[in-house]
């Protein structure tokens, strides 16, 4: 009896903060699945709508972050659900720093599934730049292995698949789509006058992009089975050739977090509108880079003044990360229930 007290007090205790969504109509599963190009599996969160019931999960949190509530393994809601495949962060990202828009989406109406990339504590600079193409193969994997599961695909609408990526995310997506690197100006994102966003941390490993392995740099990840495309601030959007950018022949929304003058060179998507043909471009002025990422804690801040990180629980002033992130996944969805049409 003591046993289910506190399983039910503890299940109160998250169900206390969350928001409704989360609360009564998130479910999440979570997957490993085989990539070839890691040689290894690589794991995945699965996010969808859902009925009452599963196991209160909290997802992501941190010292610094606060976490997403989900229940885990509970019923699927009734019916065919467009599925969006997720990829959030930098070449070096924490596994579950989509977990806020994962969250959103699935309590909209949408199955989300979110990679978890290599731990960013372990991994070296050099294995970081291969995440440029292994970044687009993980999400084609993760399709494959949920459409030949037959558990996971029944509640998925194959003709409405979608990609939403932010950051190097944002460059995977554009792979997807159809989008191919130059190697010539991606070596030359981090030369002076460059707007390359890693570059210094490149130059302290000694790392020069002018010797990055061409061929797996450049080849290309155009996956049919995807309909539509969402990018968020991408980095390396400069190095894609203007032939590949002018064949995408999906639909793709391109948005940048903060104002003309806010906006890194090394993340602006406004020149790629006029290289794809009928793209999309949207500024959310009230917010920075990095509002992309969670919600931090009332302590976020100092922790990372104090050790020397980046202001990652900045937005600007007056602002509040949680209606951004409210607002933003608001205009995500309606840009795929456009772009994925029943």
């Amino acid at each position: 009896m003591i046993h289910l007290l506190i399983l039910l007090l503890s299940a109160w205790l998250l169900a206390a903060d969350m928001p409704a969504h989360e609360a009564n109509a998130v479910g999440l599963s979570f997957l490993s699945v085989p990539v070839a190009e890691r040689h290894g599996i690589m794991d995945i969160t699965l996010w969808y709508p859902a009925t009452k019931g599963g196991t209160p999960v909290l997802i992501g949190d941190s010292p610094l972050f606060k976490g997403e509530i989900a229940r885990q393994d509970a019923p699927k809601a009734a019916g065919s659900h467009p599925l969006i495949l997720l990829s959030h962060g930098g070449l070096k990202s924490g596994p579950f720093i989509g977990a806020w828009m994962a969250s959103r989406l699935a309590s909209k109406g949408f199955v989300v599934a979110m990679m978890r990339q290599p731990d960013p504590q372990t991994m070296t600079s050099e294995e970081s730049i291969r995440e440029i193409w292994l970044r687009p193969a993980d999400l084609s994997a993760a399709l494959t292995a949920i459409e030949r599961d037959d558990t996971l695909s029944g509640g998925i609408d194959r003709n409405r698949i979608g990609v939403l990526g932010f950051l190097v995310g944002g460059t995977s997506a554009l792979s997807i789509a159809g989008g191919n690197i130059d190697p010539e100006s991606f070596a030359r994102s981090c030369d002076p006058g460059g707007t390359g966003v890693d570059c210094v941390e490149f130059a302290t490993a000694g790392i020069d992009l002018h010797s990055v392995d061409r061929q797996k740099l450049t080849r290309s990840h155009l996956d049919p089975r995807v309909k539509a495309a969402v990018v968020i601030d991408p980095e390396f959007g400069t190095s894609f050739t203007p032939e590949s950018l002018a064949q995408i022949s999906i639909p793709v929304r391109l948005i940048n977090l903060g104002t003309p003058k806010t906006v890194w060179p090394g993340l602006r998507a406004s020149d790629l509108k006029s290289a794809i043909s009928g793209a999309r471009y949207d500024l959310i002025v009230n917010a920075l880079q990095y509002s992309a990422f969670s919600e931090c804690k009332p302590a976020g801040a100092s922790i990372l003044r104090e050790e020397g990180e980046e202001p990652l629980c900045q937005d600007p002033e007056g602002t509040n990360r949680v209606a951004i992130h409210d607002s933003l996944a608001e205009m995500v969805a309606a840009a795929f229930r456009s772009d994925l049409p029943q």
